[in-house]
Formats: structure tokens, C-alpha cells, sequence
């Protein structure tokens, strides 16, 4: 009885020993978790932004060939619009076009955007990642859901806006948030010119300091150039400033900002263009 009592204890004893997990383990598991997540979500992005890049290409190349059929059928100039060329945007995607009739031959080029991804194709029929030389950089999709805005460290307001259903908030001392899409390169002799509509409160009080568009050395951010936009604005007021590379400066860091104490700024139709 004594023996079987015994046996009875030590098992239960053991049970007790080697039931649930020790703190190594549960940090094992919660590292291989995190891998396996990170594996998922890069893996779905690849497949996100293949699909996205398919669907530009495919887009593009069905614009190109209505455009071409407008080109051969117009004594060879190209449409004064996409909608010209019967052409309209899908829901998901963003064009911009321009053209040039005034050449021998006429040239044409058409950009698509889906949420910061661009190709674009122009009157040799090649499509290519990127964007048109001189279209903006900066595409702001507002009507598209989930499209990344041109400034992230500013407040999305839907309240207040200059075309369309939102713009973008900077409230006091918010000194320097940078665009999306930093750093900008390219050669020497290109130039980078970035242009937006401001509003401000009736007491905003910023100063020149940092309430400018500034571009920055890249990447250092050593100051290169600014342009200045303080003053109190009752109205949408455009706002342009332009900086050319040099043989010794081929990127920038491009900042604005909001350095009052009292007072916030909007900030809308923001583009960023390129030189060719």
C-alpha cells in the first residue's frame, strides 16, 4: 500500500515538473512568431507591388495605344488631354500627361501612379519605372484610400482643403517635417522644384526661420537653398521654390514647416518635379 502510495506521488510530482512552458521557451516562441510574421508581411508586399507594377504596365501600355491611335488619326500631333484621346483614370490610379506638338515630331508622355509607385511611357511606346521628366513626384491619390500623403509627420484635415477632400495640417512648432520620398537625386545641372498652396490661422506667428521649403544637402542636410512662407495667409497662397544639383551636390533633403508658437498652417497641391 505504502509502495503503491509512493508511486501515486511521484508521478503526480512529475506531472507537476514538466507542465507549461519556462520563460526560454516562451521567448523562443515569441522570436520564431515574429520571424514568421515578418516573412508574411514582406512576402505579401512582393506580391502587393507585382501586382501594382502589372497593373501600371498594363494600363499604360492600353493608354498608349489609344493615344497613338488619336496621334495617327489628328495629322500626327499628339491630344491637348487624356480625355481628348478618350482616356479616362481608373479608380486606382492617377495619370499625369503632357505634350509637346510644337516639335518635329511631336512627343507625348503619360504617368501612372498607384500609392507612390510610378511608370510611365512615352511616344516610343517603352514603359518605364519612374516618371515623366517635369511631372511631380510628390502624387498626393487623396480620393484613393490608404494613398500616402506628401508630408507624413503632418495631420491629415479633412475639414480644410484648397482642391478636393483634405489637406495637410502643421500645427505650432512642427519645425522641418520632410517629404515623402527623400532623399532626391540626380546629375549635375537638373533641378528640383517643389510647389505648394498655404493657409494660415488669422494669429499664426512663424517666422522665416523654419516655416520655408528648405533643401537640404543630402546627406547631411546641410542647408543648400530655402524659400520662406511666413506671413500670415487668409488665403491659398502658392508658394514655389527651385534648386539646381551641382557636380558636388547630386541629392537633397527636401523639409517645410511650421515654427510659430500660436497658430497652424494647411498645406495642399504639394509637387516635387524634376529637370531633365
Amino acid at each position: 500500500m505504502w509502495a503503491k502510495t509512493k508511486t501515486r506521488q511521484t508521478t503526480v510530482s512529475s506531472v507537476k515538473q514538466h507542465s507549461g512552458f519556462t520563460i526560454v521557451e516562451l521567448l523562443i516562441v515569441i522570436v520564431v512568431i515574429g520571424i514568421l510574421a515578418t516573412i508574411t508581411v514582406v512576402a505579401y508586399n512582393g506580391v502587393k507591388n507585382r501586382a501594382w507594377a502589372s497593373s501600371l504596365n498594363s494600363t499604360l501600355t492600353q493608354a498608349s495605344k489609344k493615344i497613338q491611335l488619336w496621334h495617327a488619326d489628328n495629322g500626327s500631333t499628339y491630344p491637348a488631354t487624356i480625355a481628348e484621346a478618350g482616356l479616362t483614370e481608373p479608380s486606382n490610379i492617377s495619370f499625369q500627361y503632357t505634350n509637346d506638338n510644337s516639335g518635329s515630331p511631336a512627343d507625348y508622355c503619360l504617368t501612372a501612379t498607384r500609392e507612390g509607385m510610378s511608370y510611365y511611357v512615352g511616344d516610343g511606346g517603352v514603359i518605364q519605372e519612374g516618371i515623366c521628366p517635369g511631372h511631380n513626384l510628390l502624387v498626393w491619390e487623396k480620393t484613393k484610400p490608404g494613398a500616402p500623403t506628401p508630408i507624413p509627420n503632418a495631420i491629415l484635415d479633412t475639414s480644410v482643403f484648397r482642391v478636393s477632400t483634405a489637406s495637410m495640417r502643421l500645427n505650432p512648432g512642427n519645425v522641418a517635417p520632410l517629404l515623402r520620398g527623400n532623399p532626391y537625386t540626380g546629375e549635375e545641372g537638373q533641378t528640383y522644384t517643389v510647389s505648394l498652396w498655404i493657409l494660415s490661422d488669422s494669429n499664426w506667428n512663424g517666422l522665416g526661420g523654419n516655416s520655408k521649403i528648405r533643401f537640404g544637402r543630402n546627406p547631411d542636410g546641410a542647408w543648400m537653398q530655402s524659400c520662406s512662407y511666413n506671413g500670415v495667409k487668409l488665403t491659398w497662397t502658392q508658394v514655389s521654390c527651385s534648386f539646381t544639383l551641382t557636380s558636388t551636390v547630386t541629392g537633397v533633403i527636401i523639409s517645410v514647416g511650421n515654427d510659430g508658437t500660436v497658430g497652424n498652417i494647411w498645406l495642399d497641391d504639394i509637387s516635387v518635379s524634376r529637370s531633365e
